[in-house]
């Protein structure tokens, strides 16, 4: 799940997926969440969004609306309601972000963790140490070998789709994306597999796969973007309503580091 976090909560904020996973985007895929350097954003093309060929081919499929009693969508609102009652939760994750055209994957590890409303933070272990921070409206991005760090101050969770807001119990999966039992993929927790696409084009995303936990909980999510990208997170170690406090989401830049804004 939270790959998609990163994948669509930075994707205005990252040419490159794997610095923010995440997602996600993101990612989800997340997202990332997702090793290069994240940039400036830039202006959307055709390529990043959700419009090509195979992308509508999944929203056309999606449209369809699931019958009364489907399991899919059964799935779809446990997750909603496990993520509406925890106020928060952290866990360790291993990614893997293959890049189809390039013909090559990296892997990457590490923690995230998450608090209402509207708190995240990963911190990469692997390959390299790098740290994204959301705290309300602003958001960090610390790259400590460099002593870089990238901030935006108007990036805020009404920007996200409910695949990301629901984490803090808003919006509704059902109302943006066409559930759809599928079999689990190989090398995945145990667990139900459903298969989300965007009822209408989301950015970076063609379609997202969740491994859903009895409880409701995301073990495991792996997106796929319009380039055929994939973006698999695997998380372990879970821990929900631990107390988190504010300020471990916050984030100041050290004396002497390089700060951009964006």
């Amino acid at each position: 799940m939270i790959s998609l976090l990163v994948a669509l909560a930075v994707a205005r904020l990252a040419a490159a997926p794997l610095a923010v996973a995440p997602l996600l985007a993101a990612t989800a895929g997340a997202a990332s969440l997702v090793a290069a350097a994240p940039e400036a954003p830039a202006a959307a093309s055709p390529a990043t969004t959700a419009t090509t060929p195979a992308a509508k081919r999944h929203a056309a499929k999606a449209r369809a609306k699931p019958a009364p009693g489907d399991p899919a969508t059964a799935v779809a609102r446990r997750i909603q309601a496990f993520y509406a009652h925890t106020k928060d939760f952290s866990a360790t994750f291993a990614q893997h972000y293959a890049y189809l055209a390039m013909g090559r994957a990296e892997d990457s590890a590490g923690t995230v963790r998450v608090k209402k409303p509207g708190f995240v933070r990963w911190d990469y272990e692997k390959p390299e140490a790098r740290s994204i921070y959301l705290a309300g409206k602003t958001l960090w991005i610390w790259k400590p070998e460099d002593k870089e760090a990238n901030v935006n101050r108007a990036f805020g969770g009404d920007q996200l789709s409910s695949a990301f807001t629901f984490l803090w119990g808003k919006g509704d999966l059902l109302k943006e994306f066409a559930p759809r039992a599928v079999a689990r993929p190989d090398g995945l927790p145990a667990g139900d597999a459903l298969e989300l696409t965007p009822l209408k084009p989301v950015t970076g995303v063609v379609k997202l796969l969740f491994i859903v936990g009895k409880d409701g909980q995301v073990l495991a999510s792996v997106v796929t973007n319009p380039q055929g990208d994939v973006n698999q997170i695997v998380f372990s170690a879970a821990k929900v309503d631990q107390g988190l406090a504010d300020e471990v989401f916050r984030f100041e830049p050290p004396k002497g580091a390089y700060v951009q804004e964006l």
